[in-house]
């Protein structure tokens, strides 16, 4: 998942506009957790598949996790990708609710 840019607030901006955004950078923080959580999902098969089939067979869990650091590379980068693309999008929604909240500080000043 690519993330979505999410327009700076800018002085000018009513509330309306700043609670967009919040919905915005809320819905794509929503679909980056189900991102993370299928990427974990399919990394978790993929495991249990690779143990079961004999792939991943060190004598200790050092070695097998080595294994599967190497025979699982894809599913790991794209737990890692999935990982980072929801740290932006919690970071994002952060700034969104910070900038919706000084809108509503605005108006009230206002």
């Amino acid at each position: 998942m690519t993330p979505h840019p999410i327009p700076h607030p800018t002085p000018t901006m009513n509330c309306q506009d700043t609670l967009n955004q919040l919905h915005q950078a809320l819905q794509i923080l929503a679909q980056a957790q189900i991102e993370r959580n299928r990427a974990k999902e399919a990394l978790e098969l993929a495991r249990a598949t690779a143990l079961i089939s004999g792939v991943l067979g060190g004598r200790n869990a050092e070695e097998r996790e080595a294994q599967a650091r190497t025979s699982l590379a894809a599913e790991y980068e794209r737990l890692n990708h999935a990982e980072e693309t929801l740290i932006l999008a919690k970071a994002r929604a952060e700034i969104a609710r910070a900038a919706f909240e000084c809108s509503l500080h605005q108006k009230e000043q206002a």
